[in-house]
């Protein structure tokens, strides 16, 4: 067993011990979700897809740790802060990650990458910190506003952002509606995420389909209306932003045939020069081929990693 192995083997195992990975119930970050991995949970089902990626996960109970332990150190006493509060009501548990008394303010830090800072927060993550201000507010524990805090692992602290707002009984009286509607399924509703997705997040994937969810298939998307007007707005700005580098690349091109041949530096110290880069080398596998089934044997291929390839078109 590799170095990498024995690191993904203690991090999984040391997270399976923590108390939000422990929690049975459902609780405030699946509300809104994938009704059919929330349905699969409230009823029970069998979990089909243990190993999934858990590293990104890991990474924010690591920092949340370190955070509590921070606040801890300033505020020994907690005159000012309650850290990691476990609150529930009706059935519904939350683990609340700071409550900031003197403020009267629920705060919930999120890890994310830098990429996804643009949609933060999304219409699902507002309504997990609404939901726990529920919680604190039927437990008798005043709300008077809510704050997510965005912390992305491939930044520094310049990339840190924040969003607050008032506390709104409503949002999280929707998320519970929401919950409500799952419960009272009698059969399990469609799936909601792409299976290459489903396959590498949700524990509850099965390929077969024979026990657990086999994600949503191409045909199913091309033919589901997406009505989540945040996901909307996303897919209409990636369509732009793909028309502007067309276009830009395009212009592009043309400058550059017009700098062709030039070299010097402009009055206003702008920088132009060529020069000859070596091409790729590569395998001739026309040579390849021959020389190994001359010798009776067989090419040996390494297969890579799987990726997602995102398509965005107008139907």
């Amino acid at each position: 067993m590799t170095i990498a192995n024995e690191l993904i083997k203690a991090l999984t195992s040391s997270n399976k011990g923590s108390a939000r990975s422990q929690q049975v119930k459902v609780g405030p970050s699946e509300i809104g979700g994938c009704r059919r991995r929330t349905w699969l949970r409230i009823n029970g089902a069998e979990i089909t897809n243990p190993n999934t990626l858990r590293l990104a996960a890991i990474m924010g109970t690591a920092i949340h740790t370190y955070i509590e332990q921070a606040f801890e150190r300033q505020d020994p006493f907690h005159e000012k802060y309650q850290l990691e509060l476990e609150v529930e009501h009706e059935g519904l548990m939350g683990h609340v990650d700071m409550y900031d008394m003197e403020n009267k303010e629920v705060v919930d830090w999120k890890t994310v990458k830098k990429s996804n800072l643009t949609y933060f927060p999304s219409k699902q993550q507002r309504m997990q910190v609404q939901l726990y201000g529920y919680l604190l507010n039927m437990n008798k524990i005043d709300v008077k506003t809510v704050t997510l805090v965005a912390i992305p692992r491939d930044g520094d602290e310049r990339d840190i952002v924040f969003h607050s707002e008032p506390y709104d009984e409503s949002v999280a009286l929707d998320g519970l509606a929401w919950l409500k509607e799952v419960e009272e399924m009698k059969e399990a509703p469609a799936p909601e995420k792409d299976a290459f997705f489903c396959q590498h997040y949700c524990g509850f994937y099965d390929k077969s389909g024979e026990v657990g969810c086999q994600g949503k298939g191409k045909a199913e998307a091309e033919s589901e209306v997406i009505t989540d007007p945040q996901v909307t707005l996303a897919a209409q700005h990636y369509l732009e932003i793909n028309e502007r580098i067309t276009d830009l690349t395009k212009e592009k091109d043309s400058i550059k045939a017009l700098l062709e041949g030039v070299s010097g530096v402009t009055e206003d110290g702008i920088k132009v020069s060529w020069q000859e880069i070596s091409g790729r080398k590569t395998i001739d596998e026309a040579y390849v081929g021959y020389f190994f089934e001359k010798h009776g044997e067989q090419i040996q291929y390494k297969q890579g990693k799987p990726s997602a390839r995102l398509t965005v078109k107008e139907g």
